[in-house]
């Protein structure tokens, strides 16, 4: 928690003003691409906020954006619940993160790449024997869809290994510094903060619509819809978006 300290004190004017710009972001990010499949802008915004104004003021943001969000979008259970849990600790996540110095990446580098192969090769295992067994149980039509989106996770996990070892045989030769290990590590916090968010509506939308077996089973499917595009969408925005985007914050933050 000491973390959470380190935010440099600013004026009550200007905590204002950068929590107002960001839930700004936030809110009009959301409404530009809400009609546009996949594309989820959100995560990116509030990830770069948090990184570089510290946990706490992405914290109030994010809760402040999930509130005006279901002000415009109305209060529904299942999305009050998931968006004031959800957000505030994606906030938190990435506020910590931005206390991480690249001297601390390049020393722990080495415990980094274990523990990044280690879940990858966990999700593809876990991939292949869901579309192998774990789609069994289910009908016909949801098994097709369940296998096909299974390997595309397989696939993308998988390409996540291989670019991995490249950028680790990268480092140890010099032609790699702890920077571009930090804008990966980022990208798969972000990835995985993306599919969280859907497996906890898969949890959360069901519980509160007091759905069936059947139809709690029908709506996680379906779910996988729409994670593997956002989780792509998600990947790209932060390797193109984020230390641009901090930059931007960087100067904006500067007395």
């Amino acid at each position: 928690m000491k973390a959470l300290t380190k935010e440099k004190k600013l004026s009550p004017a200007r905590e204002i003003a950068y929590t107002g710009m960001a839930v700004a972001l936030l809110l009009g990010g959301q409404l530009v691409f809400s009609a546009v499949v996949g594309v989820e802008i959100v995560t990116i915004i509030l990830a770069v906020f948090s990184y570089n104004f510290g946990a706490k003021r992405g914290a109030l943001a994010a809760t402040a954006f999930s509130l005006l969000r279901c002000a415009i979008y109305g209060f529904y259970p299942a999305v009050v619940i998931l968006y004031l849990v959800y957000y505030p600790l994606l906030a938190v996540v990435f506020g910590l993160l931005g206390n991480i110095s690249d001297g601390t990446f390049a020393r722990g580098s080495v415990k980094i790449y274990i523990a990044a192969f280690v879940l990858l090769a966990a999700v593809c295992a876990a991939s292949v024997w869901g579309a192998v067994e774990g789609v069994s149980h289910v009908t016909s039509l949801w098994r097709a869809t369940g296998k096909a989106l299974l390997w595309t996770v397989f696939s993308l996990a998988a390409a996540g290994l291989a670019a991995l070892a490249v950028l680790f045989f990268m480092q140890m030769s010099g032609k790699c510094g702890a920077q571009g290990l930090k804008l990966v590590t980022l990208c798969a916090v972000g990835a995985v903060c993306t599919i969280v968010f859907t497996l906890a509506d898969d949890v959360i939308s069901p519980l509160v619509a007091g759905m069936g077996e059947a139809a709690a089973r029908a709506y996680f499917y379906a779910s996988f819809t729409a994670m593997v595009p956002q989780t792509l969408c998600t990947v790209c925005t932060f390797a193109f978006l984020f230390l641009p985007l901090s930059a931007v914050l960087k100067r904006v933050k500067k007395p």
